[in-house]
């Protein structure tokens, strides 16, 4: 039997460069790029603000009053910069830049209500970083919903780090629980 020589796909230059220019931007993506890339960049400077928040707790928490909270807060620090890593990654796929500009990330954190905030104890830090984890719960669900089936891949990043940032709000909360309960 012969074998049937290998077919191949001719593409015109045409198709090349545009296939160049858009990357992974197809007729099925639905979204407008633009707008995708300035919504997760307002979203990863939250996890920026988030990670800075959360070292300077780990930094400034007493690790012998609760030797467990400081490792908690570190953690959750480097979760958070996961999260800014994999937007920037998807900002850069879109065709986008990644703000790095400092008073950028802060003005773009402190629209979604995000702002570095720094108690002056244990439970002060706690509840800050509960609010910040819920705020961010909040600008990833309305965004997700937003998207809706218009950009399929953002989406479901968004659903993963929604789920860890949902996470990471109920520890908090089941913290504060627990340390009110052996208050009263």
């Amino acid at each position: 039997m012969k074998k049937k020589p290998k077919q191949q796909t001719v593409f015109s230059e045409k198709e090349i460069g545009e296939a160049t220019k858009e990357g992974a931007i197809t007729k099925q993506y639905l979204a407008d790029p633009l707008l995708i890339v300035s919504s997760l960049n307002r979203l990863r400077s939250t996890e920026i603000t988030s990670y800075l928040q959360y070292k300077q707790h780990a930094y400034m928490a007493v690790s012998l009053l609760s030797p467990g909270l400081k490792t908690e807060f570190e953690a959750h620090a480097l979760q958070e910069l996961e999260h800014a890593d994999i937007l920037a990654n998807r900002i850069q796929q879109l065709g986008g830049v990644p703000v790095f500009d400092l008073q950028e990330l802060a003005g773009k954190a402190a629209s979604i209500g995000v702002y570095p905030e720094q108690g002056t104890t244990l439970l002060e830090m706690v509840r800050e970083n509960l609010m910040l984890e819920r705020r961010q719960v909040e600008a990833y669900s309305a965004l997700i919903r937003e998207i809706g089936d218009k950009d399929l891949v953002t989406r479901q990043l968004l659903l993963d780090i929604l789920q860890t940032t949902e996470q990471h709000a109920s520890e908090l909360a089941d913290f504060l629980k627990r340390s009110s309960e052996t208050r009263g």
